[in-house]
């Protein structure tokens, strides 16, 4: 284990009480809290970040972690379905089908295919930045630093990849 590692683990250890009592103000369940928890961990460990470079290592933490936190509060707002209740979703109608059909299966699988072909097909640096931000979970400051461009330009790409993936598979679908 590099020195690194060890001292953002023990960093982790540390503050992990605290770290728990932020994510809780902004998530209803301490599941969903653990659950950021375990995903800060795991960012922290694959961005290797060299703590040297970090002013306030627990500040950068209770930050990433609030900045979790605060992502699956939007992701349960463009998706508000959430069942705490099992009976819930079996009042629902079509609720006998609670597993994906093979046709389901297939149809998701063409659709990723098509948006990763669109991202392929993406200018070079407009799918760096994109992939940066979506795929490694970089903010578009983080994505800029990497990239050596604005958060400004980060952004501009990320509008330009999202609108041809929709665009693409918006053509694929009619």
């Amino acid at each position: 284990m590099a020195a690194s590692d060890r001292f953002w683990d023990g960093i982790y250890q540390q503050y992990h009480p605290r770290l728990l009592r932020q994510v809780e103000k902004y998530l209803p369940t301490r599941e969903e809290s653990q659950d950021v928890l375990q995903d800060l961990y795991v960012q922290l460990r694959r961005r290797d970040v060299d703590p040297k470079e970090v002013e306030n290592p627990p500040a950068y933490l209770m930050r990433m972690a609030t900045n979790l936190a605060i992502d699956v509060l939007r992701r349960k707002s463009r998706n508000p379905l959430e069942f705490s209740d099992p009976s819930d979703i079996a009042e629902m109608k079509g609720s006998g089908d609670l597993y994906a059909t093979p046709e389901q299966i297939s149809s998701d699988r063409q659709r990723l295919d098509i948006i990763a072909m669109a991202v392929e097909s993406l200018p070079p640096r407009c799918r760096e930045a994109f992939l940066f931000c979506k795929r490694d979970h970089l903010t578009p400051a983080e994505a800029a630093e990497k990239l050596g461009v604005s958060r400004n330009m980060v952004e501009k790409h990320l509008r330009t990849a999202l609108k041809h993936c929709r665009e693409v598979l918006a053509r694929h679908e009619n």
